[in-house]
């Protein structure tokens, strides 16, 4: 009876896929995947349109108090969609107007609602679309507004995992386990934001991670991935998704292609990319117009719980199961140090059979971070979880458990270890839980009230995922843990405004920027050098837009040179015989290995594929290079990325020596610098 009116939405639903259909290949798009469902239209169908007469033209007039001037020039699927919004959808505030209201905005606002509609996936109700996201908002609100708490019915314990000691046998057999493993792991980079928050107008993962190579975040983790094909099976590609956002998308394609994709091949990186929501108004779920344009909604990010159902949607990961692939792991976009982490994380998952391993570090009472718990239920009809509790609700919950509250343990830490959210997931479990659920996430809201009665918001809140609430899709004996990692080893992220960063300095806690997060890099090579024996000295901190950052010495091991621990105290045998001064600069990259160095000064030594390079009784002094504050007339002219940091790496000439050998073979560098080629491949070098 309703065939018009179907195939009429869905010939919208297609032209709005097919905006983005040039944009698929060489890449997947999760668009691209989207079922062509009407969810608003199978509402409709049921409902309204059972009511409606055909008018001249094809359209047609519903009975929702909707005029035949409202619906003039509209095609029959734009008409169903406008009878959604008018009724079921609860939304006919936004079709205040229509009678004189021109054609084109009209249909440039239907056009926004089917494109959202059929990008957001149907729920275990059989919900569809924006049907389903104000049926959940709906509920969720109720649910806010009477200030239910989401953890009623619940006691917590310490979940089950691994408190990683980091250089110890057992950690570098986990590390080894992981890196038997990493070609059948799939790495997942969620990188939907801009750097807004750090004074950066582009997308974060362009910026450098550190100033000695100038490698951004992006180049970095590419190479990682090609060290894992290089030092393992250099037949079998890696494979990387990036959850990209409206925002970065365009920008994240264009980086990559400029750069060549850092040496990864076209069919190794596959795009996913988030679509916003609409925002809500109240507790009714009603959309809300864009400010100055009736005819266009405000939209607002859905979280990065999305990743998991872009990736159902995708296909992709039936197709990494043909491939053999066993893991998939999550990582954000400004962290470099979690490569260091995540070899014995996949470790920790094959050894203790782990379904979903959430790597976690150290966290102090009362710190502003989510936490791992393991939730008992004490009431019929709950399951067990171990799931990440935000900071905002964990003290209430803890008041519960045996500690009484948000407490110390005998280490001076929580016993429950703070989120990071560096994700491990098996992928045989992972791909079920999600075919079971259709790709849905469990959602919150958190709208800030203006009134006591909690009916008024402040402003438009939406419906949002994350991505470390994935628990509660998996079945009940899915194993789920986590592998505990020091902060210096494994948390370095990028989020913080120079503002922010000296504010968070003031409280004692790690400020986050990007002078921060270079920091941190230096200082975890540092530390993994001493670990090896070498004599690495300590320098004062320098200042620099009134941070303190510990930049000296400035040591940057490549993956390349080591993609874990196991591999530093491998290439640094001469241990006790390697030394670094305060105000060195160190760049190893490659197969080198260090048996006998004395370094003060500047030293940058690269070795290709099919190199290796030898560093035996060799003394490197020279004038190096100087860590420089950037005037006031230098960071107004500066590139926001320099800017930002407050500082530049002044490399002056003849201030370093610098070794890049791209000629296959075996070398030695000794004395002062000198480099030799040596005859024939020995066994170890």
């Amino acid at each position: 009876e309703h065939a018009p009116e179907r195939q009429g939405i869905a010939r919208l639903s297609r032209l709005v896929r097919l905006r983005s259909a040039a944009m698929m290949v060489p890449y997947i798009l999760a668009a691209a995947a989207t079922q062509a469902f009407s969810p608003v239209a199978g509402n409709v169908q049921n409902t309204r349109l059972q009511n409606t007469r055909v008018l001249r033209g094809g359209q047609a007039q519903a009975s929702a108090g909707m005029s035949e001037a409202a619906l003039a020039g509209l095609e029959p699927a734009e008409v169903q969609l406008a009878t959604w919004l008018a009724s079921d959808g609860g939304q006919s505030h936004l079709l205040t107007g229509w009678e004189e209201a021109a054609v084109e905005d009209k249909r440039r606002l239907l056009a926004q609602v089917a494109e959202m509609d059929a990008k957001y996936p149907s729920d275990a109700q059989g919900r569809r679309g924006l049907s389903a996201y104000v049926a959940h908002a709906r509920e969720l609100l109720a649910e806010s507004a009477a200030d239910k708490n989401p953890f009623e019915g619940y006691a917590v314990e310490v979940p089950e995992g691994e408190r990683m000691a980091i250089g110890s046998d057992a950690f570098r057999a986990d590390e080894r386990a992981g890196m038997a493993v990493a070609q059948d792991t799939v790495f997942v980079l969620v990188a939907g934001g801009l750097g807004e928050r750090l004074g950066y107008g582009g997308i974060k993962v362009e910026l450098p991670a550190e100033t000695t190579t100038g490698a951004s975040f992006l180049e970095t983790y590419a190479t990682a991935l090609l060290a894992m094909q290089e030092l393992g099976d250099t037949s079998r590609p890696v494979q990387l998704v990036i959850m990209t956002s409206e925002d970065t998308h365009e920008k994240t394609v264009a980086l990559l292609k400029a750069a060549g994709n850092y040496g990864l091949k076209d069919e190794q990186i596959h795009f996913i990319k988030q679509s916003n929501v609409p925002a809500l108004s109240d507790n009714d779920g009603r959309f809300v117009a864009s400010k100055g344009d009736a005819f266009s909604l405000q939209t607002k990010p859905h979280g990065h719980g999305d990743v998991h159902t872009l990736l159902h949607m995708s296909g992709l990961l039936p197709r990494f199961a043909a491939e053999g692939r066993k893991y998939v792991a999550f990582f954000q976009d400004t962290n470099v140090l979690a490569f260091k982490a995540l070899p014995a994380a996949l470790g920790v998952s094959e050894r203790l059979g782990f379904a979903m391993n959430s790597l976690t570090v150290p966290r102090s009472p009362g710190e502003a971070a989510g936490a791992i718990c393991k939730l008992v239920p004490t009431a019929p009809g709950l399951r067990p979880l171990v799931i990440n509790v935000e900071y905002n609700q964990l003290d209430a919950l803890l008041q519960t458990s045996a500690s009484g509250g948000d407490v110390a343990d005998g280490t001076g830490y929580s016993p429950f270890p703070g989120n990071v959210n560096t994700l491990v997931m098996k992928l045989e479990p992972y791909a079920q839980a999600l075919e079971a659920t259709g790709g849905t996430m469990p959602e919150f809201v958190n709208p800030k009230y203006a009134n006591e009665e909690r009916t008024i918001f402040k402003k438009p809140t939406r419906l949002e995922c994350m991505m470390q609430d994935f628990p509660k899709l998996l079945p009940a004996e899915a194993r789920v843990g986590f592998a505990d990692f020091e902060r210096w080893f494994s948390f370095s992220p990028v989020k913080n405004s120079i503002e922010d960063a000296l504010k968070s300095h003031a409280s004692g806690v790690y400020a986050a920027s990007p002078g921060a997060g270079e920091a941190a890099v230096y200082q975890a090579h540092k530390t993994l050098l001493r670990l090896a024996g070498a004599k690495v000295e300590e320098a004062e901190p320098l200042t620099f837009l009134e941070l303190p950052l510990e930049l000296r010495p400035a040591i940057q091991l490549t993956p390349r040179f080591a993609l874990t621990v196991d591999d530093v105290m491998n290439r640094v045998p001469g241990g006790a015989q390697v030394t670094v001064s305060s105000r060195s600069t160190l760049v190893l990259d490659g197969l080198v290995t260090l048996h006998s160095l004395e370094l003060d000064g500047a030293l940058v030594v690269k070795a290709g594929p099919g190199v290796r390079i030898a560093v035996k009784g060799c003394k490197v002094a020279n004038a190096g290079w100087e860590w420089r504050a950037l005037s006031a007339d230098e960071l107004k002219a500066a590139p926001e990325a320099i800017a930002i940091r407050g500082y530049t790496l002044q490399k002056n000439a003849g201030g370093s020596l610098e070794i890049d050998v791209t000629e296959p073979g075996d070398y030695e560098l000794t004395g002062s610098g000198e480099l030799t080629k040596l005859a024939g491949t020995k066994e170890e070098l």
